[in-house]
């Protein structure tokens, strides 16, 4: 795994690319970057590939996000590694509450209609803004999470290899489909993986204070 050295020098990174994307957002620097992109992005795509990732997209999901969450943690208290399940609820909980702190600070407006926050059928008459995109947060934490478990845990490296890169595909797949849906500039793509992946070593430093880990 990845020394604490390196995951410090990976934070601060990321840290670093979320701080100078949203000063850049707020100064409206990044307007002609976005529309450029996302009309190379959306001219690029072919029509059927578009049609799928709006399927994708589902996947990124408040419902289907929780849903996963919960059969993971199942899964782990059963099995008692209580550790991961710690990480796990930090990780998740943690990056639902700061991904909408971050919302209701910026306020950003999305590309297209503004929405409100729903999850199984339920709406809160809260308006759901754009900056950081909310989908590629909680899947960028949920899946590296996954990906954590499959490099400690999968046995042989080339099956961690092939699940890992099947997650990282996910993970791309999900955050690109938010431009074509048209629910997210490539920035707010920018600002969420960013600060996920700050959050995700975030925890997994204070998971690993917190309690032992059994290999």
């Amino acid at each position: 795994m990845i020394s604490n050295r390196y995951r410090n020098g990976i934070m601060m990174v990321s840290l670093g690319i979320f701080i100078i994307v949203t000063f850049l957002s707020l100064q409206h620097h990044t307007v002609t970057f976005d529309r450029r992109l996302i009309s190379w992005i959306t001219e690029t795509t072919p029509g059927y590939a578009s049609q799928l990732m709006s399927a994708v997209t589902i996947l990124g999901s408040g419902e289907v996000i929780v849903i996963l969450t919960f059969i993971i943690f199942s899964a782990l208290m059963l099995y008692r590694r209580f550790e991961y399940a710690l990480m796990l609820l930090m990780v998740s909980i943690g990056g639902i509450a700061l991904n909408f702190l971050l919302k209701i600070l910026f306020q950003r407006e999305r590309p297209g209609d503004m929405t409100v926050i729903e999850m199984f059928g339920f709406s809160l008459e809260v308006a759901s803004f754009s900056f950081p995109s909310g989908h590629t947060m909680r899947s960028v934490l949920l899946f590296s999470f996954l990906i954590l478990l499959t490099l400690r845990h999968a046995g042989a490296k080339v099956m961690k290899v092939v699940l890992t890169l099947m997650l990282l595909c996910l993970m791309s797949l999900i955050a690109i489909s938010r431009i074509l849906v048209d629910m997210h500039f490539p920035t707010d793509i920018l600002a969420a993986v960013s600060i996920s992946i700050f959050w995700f070593f975030a925890c997994l430093g204070l998971t690993e204070r917190l309690m032992p880990q059994k290999r």
